[in-house]
């Protein structure tokens, strides 16, 4: 997929309020609070990589086109904040996985999570969502085959130990950016429609 960048630039503590679409959750939103308790500031600039139209028409043919098979489809890349001061970051992108992807990933190790229903995995400077995202009409039968994989690039918490608050910060933020795209997706059976509680599924993970 081509993506065409668009950045908005914005005043410290305004970057909320001058976004709007999927990659500006306000400010007073459950999103919003999740997004700045990651970013540790309310001084940040937003880079919306899609628009909100262009992403859902074109993830939604990426996954009409998925010929089924072991590999997910491109990453769709969406927005990226940038902390005033720091050189690190948060990257948000989303891509369709096959159901075994999450099996796969069990298999090889990891903390893993259950919220709500759907499948979480922490790394260092990562975090990974698995949702079943049903969809209707000619996108019923791709959708039943594959989890809405959302992922989240986390330097800006480069150098800083992963305890457990930090692994539900993360993946509670995740979910709340990615309820957002289940919505304007349309995906019928409303997945992550309530708050996230985060429970871990591996011995030492996050409680």
């Amino acid at each position: 997929m081509t993506l065409a960048l668009v950045a908005v630039s914005c005043s410290p503590g305004e970057s909320g309020s001058q976004v709007e679409g999927l990659c500006g959750p306000s400010a007073d939103s459950s999103a919003g609070r999740s997004l700045r308790e990651v970013l540790g500031t309310d001084d940040f600039s937003t880079k919306v990589m899609q628009s909100d139209e262009r992403f859902v028409r074109e993830f939604k043919a990426d996954l009409k086109e998925w010929q089924g098979g072991k590999n997910s489809t491109t990453p769709s890349y969406l927005c990226t904040y940038l902390p005033e001061g720091s050189e690190g970051r948060v990257v948000l992108d989303f891509a369709w996985s096959p159901t075994e992807e999450l099996s796969r990933q069990r298999a090889q190790g990891g903390r893993f999570y259950d919220l709500n229903g759907a499948s979480g995995r922490n790394g260092d400077l990562s975090s990974a969502l698995f949702v079943t995202c049903d969809l209707g009409g000619e996108l019923s039968s791709p959708s039943s085959k594959v989890l809405l994989r959302a992922d989240a690039a986390l330097t800006v918490n480069r150098g800083e130990n992963l305890s457990p608050e930090r692994e539900v910060r993360q993946l509670s933020f995740l979910y709340l950016m990615t309820r957002e795209v289940t919505d304007v997706l349309g995906c019928e059976n409303k997945p992550l429609k309530d708050e996230p509680v985060v429970k871990p599924l591996t011995a030492g993970a996050a409680s």
